[in-house]
């Protein structure tokens, strides 16, 4: 009555520096990685003080190569003064492919908790020890959505605790219910991947021209906001640059806490960054600062989203193949069958390749036909060349579409358009 009362917020989840690198720590969506990830993260918050939160986690994920799916496992501990809090979690994800160039995956994460009360440094007569359910394992889970693009914007949700902690069984210390919805992790960046370019390099003593591998954009941009019903809401902003594809430096700022700065080093198939807090937080020399180390190792091979395959009008129709001789089958010339069919319009053909004779483009030919496409010969007295097409329309917009479909869900990466204009 004296004193009064107020209200305290505190730190109630896990705090990590390296999301940006490792994002599956914050929202089990990110689990479709484009690689086999495992990483290796160790934070130790507020060096100097005693009991301040270490926390040390351990994690895997991958999409499943030519699939919708992705998968990932964590495992954590987190100490934080008398309290520790160990946790094993699966997780499944899901794609669904909006358009060509983005995604929207839905993830479930669910496994087990333990949350321990070390009662050697505890008093016996405090009612929130009274009643301790030790060494308890209790259910845990979590939820998150990613909606990735190829433009470099994504935007996520995380709901990172369904079930309710219990710590005590006490009647005279009961728990505060919490919903789903009271703990809500909102993240959006900007990570460009650019194509490879072609450089000058000098293999065996002679100069040539390679392709370099996919890069990202020289500059990353991260905002992230934690909601909490408690009233401890938090954002998080930062700038991740890119001095090669080997170096990176990052600055971010946390709401009512302060500036940190990451430095990171990627070479083969490792990954290494370290990021660290000023220790002027919350009152001058409070801390000798926060410090968090993360080792990241990937593994195997570019994994592909499997896009929903559209119907292919090369496909449709299914001729029946002519058995007659080879020697006595006549390619017409095809200026004169472009002058019975359609005389007076422009038509364009699907062409797969190109051959001087007629033997090498009839094998090819039935090898399409094997692989049920509609694949025929023409000859084209102005190069004198035989061309193997599947599909001829009057359509440009459906001729480009067909060779682009072909392109990226078919093996036929070298078709192209050929466009015969009527004689004049």
């Amino acid at each position: 009555m004296i004193t009064g009362c107020s209200t305290v917020n505190a730190q109630n989840y896990a705090v990590y520096n390296s999301y940006y690198i490792n994002p599956y720590l914050y929202n089990p969506a990110e689990a479709a990685s484009e690689y086999a990830y495992v990483f290796v993260n160790h934070r130790q918050q507020w060096m100097g003080i005693e009991g301040a939160p270490v926390l040390t986690t351990v994690n895997f994920n991958t999409m499943l190569d030519n699939s919708h799916s992705a998968i990932g496992v964590k495992l954590s501990s987190f100490k934080r003064g008398l309290l520790n809090t160990s946790d094993a979690s699966f997780t499944y994800g899901y794609g669904i492919g909006l358009n060509k160039n983005s995604r929207l995956y839905f993830a479930l994460s669910g496994g087990a908790i333990t949350n321990n009360i070390d009662l050697t440094q505890a008093d016996p007569a405090d009612p929130a020890v009274t009643g301790y359910l030790a060494d308890n394992i209790q259910p845990v889970a979590n939820f998150g959505m990613m909606l990735k693009s190829e433009s470099g914007l994504n935007f996520g949700v995380a709901l990172p605790q369904l079930f309710t902690p219990k710590f005590n069984s006490a009647s005279s210390f009961e728990n505060t219910a919490v919903s789903p919805l009271d703990n809500v992790i909102v993240s959006a960046y900007y990570r460009k991947k650019l194509s490879g370019r072609m450089v000058n390099r000098k293999r065996k003593g002679v100069n040539q021209k390679v392709k370099t591998d996919e890069r990202y954009a020289p500059i990353e941009f991260y905002l992230l906001y934690k909601y909490a019903k408690a009233g401890n809401s938090q954002a998080e902003a930062m700038v991740k640059l890119n001095l090669s594809q080997h170096v990176w430096l990052g600055a971010a700022y946390r709401q009512s806490y302060g500036m940190s700065g990451s430095l990171g080093f990627a070479f083969s198939k490792f990954l290494l960054s370290y990021s660290y807090e000023p220790g002027n937080q919350p009152e001058p020399a409070f801390s000798q600062g926060t410090h968090e180390v993360q080792l990241g190792l990937k593994l195997g091979d570019l994994k592909t989203f499997r896009r929903k395959t559209p119907v292919l009008l090369s496909m449709l129709r299914q001729q029946t193949q002519q058995h007659s001789s080879r020697f006595k089958q006549e390619i017409p010339p095809l200026n004169s069958a472009i002058q019975l069919s359609s005389a007076a319009k422009t038509k364009y053909y699907v062409v797969i390749k190109v051959f001087s004779d007629f033997t090498s483009a009839d094998r090819f030919k039935k090898d399409l036909r094997d692989a049920k496409f509609n694949a025929n010969v023409f000859y084209y007295e102005k190069d004198r060349k035989y061309y193997v097409h599947i599909l001829d329309t009057e359509k440009s917009a459906e001729a480009h579409q067909e060779v682009r479909n072909l392109k990226t869900y078919t093996k036929l990466k070298t078709a192209r358009v050929l466009i015969i204009e009527p004689p004049k």
